[in-house]
């Protein structure tokens, strides 16, 4: 099987990824290069680890992986050729495991193809886009508390493009998913509440966000499971015994999250 060379840039909203093209490689005699090497069509984010992303860390990771004649990343074959911080190889495999590709062809028919990619890990963020990141968080924030959801949206999508290191930062994506939940569009903005418990996983105000949207959305289970996380963690006693009253409910088939508790929240906001 021929290793191949794949040259793509791709700019995600956590780094700069990049799969640059292989190392020279050796191949068997009787081996036919393909005609056309494989195409990246799409990519999912890249999880940039938040300690590394604050402590401004950057590295990279090397990978090898062959793409099968459908486009996908077999699974098996994933190797990390090389590393400058094994905190980096997860995410970067992930990321590679969610990548499709066009398939590479040879005499005019899909095959398989053996690729290398290094996978890199940097932050390019001037002082001056770092300052209008933060005006524009704080803008979502404000517009976001008042239900102003889509220009919301907006300005946390500009304050990642200033500042790449926003794409891991709690505070956007629990804005997004509480307010999105307490102004009736829980369904629309459940992935947020994903992104924030994947980030902040032990965070008691994530998971009670996320099971706000849950039970608004009708995943009773699931919103037992995040309130029960609550209840469990550091919350205040009050907020306990409010999400223990909604699990019961919850429990008995019951959504909690009623009208009257959502205009009660809302009336809370500036």
């Amino acid at each position: 099987m021929p290793r191949l060379r794949l040259a793509r840039v791709l700019i995600h909203a956590a780094a700069v990824v990049v799969f640059g093209a292989a190392a020279c490689a050796t191949h068997q005699a009787d081996t036919v290069q393909p005609e056309e090497v494989p195409q990246l069509l799409s990519s999912p984010p890249l999880a940039y680890p938040e300690s590394l992303m604050l402590a401004e860390v950057e590295g990279s990771v090397t990978l090898q992986a062959r793409v099968d004649t459908a486009g996908r990343v077999d699974r098996a074959s994933v190797r990390v050729l090389k590393s400058t911080n094994p905190a980096f190889e997860a995410p970067a495999i992930a990321m590679l495991l969610g990548t499709r590709f066009r398939p590479a062809h040879r005499d005019g028919a899909l095959t398989v193809a053996l690729i290398e990619l290094p996978v890199r890990f940097e932050i390019k963020t001037t002082l001056a886009d770092s300052v209008a990141a933060t005006e524009a968080v704080a803008e979502g924030q404000r517009l976001a508390r008042v239900g102003t959801l889509d220009p919301a949206v907006e300005a946390f999508t500009e304050a990642r493009r200033l500042d790449r290191r926003l794409a891991s930062s709690p505070t956007i994506w629990w804005t997004l998913c509480w307010y999105g939940s307490l102004w009736g569009r829980a369904q629309e903005f459940i992935s947020a509440c994903d992104q924030l418990v994947a980030l902040a996983p032990g965070d008691v105000r994530a998971r009670d966000a996320r099971g706000f949207a849950r039970a608004l959305t009708g995943d009773f289970p699931g919103a037992i499971a995040d309130f029960e996380a609550v209840i469990a963690g550091s919350a205040s006693a009050g907020q306990r015994a409010e999400r223990a009253e909604w699990t019961q409910a919850l429990r008995a088939g019951r959504n909690p999250v009623t009208p009257e508790v959502l205009e009660r929240l809302r009336s809370r906001e500036p």
